[in-house]
């Protein structure tokens, strides 16, 4: 994966490591949401981050796991987490790669990542949304056993943010 290394995270990195690379998440995530007619605030990207800090709990064990991927110079450039929605499921979120580490292999090994954590954790099925620009991800999760599903699931985003779910695409993987 030239170079890139994939580690399971038993606390949270540094916070200004895991601002920058969620940062950068966020903001592809506004462009997207902008270029389906959505008006963002421009604070969104500060308050995302602020929420994922206010649970960031949520995504270590026991109850969930944030992965990172890390060139040889220790520089994050891929996460991905995963947090438990009730005893036998986990929800993916916020896989993301930056433009110089797509292409490597580093999503789908992030995903991989998270789904031996989940079977580590004794969950039984992981679900994961994704908006309709969202290419990458809705080509890659059925590569790697995902079903896309007809019907809306209980997702965070769906709970959280409701004029999202006609632009979500649900997918659901028996593990």
């Amino acid at each position: 994966m030239h170079d890139i290394t994939i580690a399971l995270c038993e606390s949270l990195p540094p916070k200004d490591e895991l601002d920058d690379i969620l940062s950068q998440y966020y903001a592809l995530i506004v462009v997207r949401m902008r270029e389906m007619g959505f008006e963002i605030d421009p604070a969104a990207p500060k308050s995302a981050l602020a929420e994922f800090w206010a649970h960031a709990d949520d995504y270590l064990p026991p109850n969930g796991c944030l992965v990172v991927a890390r060139k040889g110079d220790g520089q994050i450039v891929g996460c991905g987490m995963m947090k438990r929605l009730d005893h036998e499921t986990g929800e993916l979120k916020r896989v993301f790669v930056t433009r110089d580490a797509r292409g490597t292999g580093t999503g789908r090994a992030l995903i991989v990542a998270r789904e031996q954590a989940a079977r580590n954790m004794g969950l039984k099925r992981l679900v994961a949304d994704t908006l309709t620009p969202n290419v990458e991800m809705r080509s890659l999760y059925p590569k790697l056993g995902f079903v896309e599903l007809d019907e809306p699931i209980e997702t965070t985003t769906y709970k959280d943010q409701p004029m999202l779910r006609p632009h979500l695409h649900y997918f659901a993987k028996d593990l």
